[in-house]
Formats: C-alpha cells, structure tokens, sequence
C-alpha cells in the first residue's frame, strides 16, 4: 500500500479539467496475503523487501491455522520462487504444495482481486499522510474485508480465477 496510489473515480463539469489531489512524499506500507474460495482471509504487513524467509514464515502460519495440506498460489516474485524456499517446500510436501503463476498476470491471481479491494477502499479514505496513518486504515479496511467472506469467495467467480476454486469441506 501507498499514499501515491490513484484508484479515484470522479468528473467535472464541461469545460472545466478535472483535478486529484496527490501526495508529495511517497510512503509505502508492505502486506502479504492469502485467500480461500470459501472466504477465508490471512494477511501480515511486514517492513522492508519481502524475501523468502519472510514469506516461509507467512506460509507455515497458515499451515499452523488449518489440518489439512495447504495449496498456495503465489506469483513468480523472486522472494517466492528462490532456492531457499523451494528447498523448504520439498522438505514440507506433505503440508504445503506451492503452484506458481506465469509472469506478468494478474488477473490469474484471486489474491490481486482482495489488494484492488484493498486499495480502492484505502483511496476512498483519502490520502494517508504518514505510515502509521497508512497502516491502521489498510489494516482496519483488511479487518472489515476478513469479515466479508461472501465477497472474498466471490473474486473466485470471475472467468480468469475459477481454476483455483475448491469445496473447502
């Protein structure tokens, strides 16, 4: 998440340019997460790069929250698809199974649907202007989007995501 960002629908009149205000300062707040077709919502905002030991740690809370094998999804970020944790995989292939998106689509990924979610509520807020101010809105929005689990299963609907849905019982 980031205060730059412009999700930000609006008009103006005829003749008259429209105008969005944006901020100066850039300032980023970095979040990794994870959903279900049944609705279910995981996320952690972390500090700095994400590498793989982060996202190792991100993915074995998960394994910790459910008794069943954990099938992840990830995008081909080079903190997903390094040696380290391709090696952990390995190691844990009866808990966790990692599937990787080809690069460059989005619209492959159920967990882009929650971020656009994320992203256009954040802007709808208005713009942050610290990150402490960034964090607590994108956490409170994540907090209330958990809540909507109709909503989260529905981003499984659309025609790109459908390969990823499963009956969760």
């Amino acid at each position: 998440m980031q205060n730059t960002s412009n999700y930000i629908k609006g008009y103006s009149p005829q003749g008259i340019t429209p105008t969005i205000p944006v901020a100066t300062k850039h300032i980023r707040v970095n979040m990794v997460s994870a959903i279900t077709s049944g609705g279910k919502v995981r996320f952690h905002f972390y500090s700095g790069k994400m590498t793989q030991e982060k996202f190792k740690v991100f993915l074995i809370h998960i394994m910790k929250k459910t008794d069943k094998k954990v099938f992840a999804v990830s995008d081909n970020l080079s903190a997903h698809i390094g040696a380290n944790l391709k090696k952990w995989a390995e190691e844990n292939s009866d808990k966790i199974e990692l599937f990787f998106l080809p690069y460059y689509a989005p619209n492959l990924n159920p967990a882009e649907y929650l971020n656009n979610n994320l992203k256009y509520e954040t802007a709808r807020k208005g713009y942050a202007k610290d990150k402490a101010e960034i964090k607590t809105n994108s956490m409170n929005i994540m907090r209330s989007l958990t809540s909507k689990k109709n909503r989260i299963a529905s981003f499984f609907e659309h025609d790109d995501v459908k390969y990823a849905k499963f009956d969760e019982k």
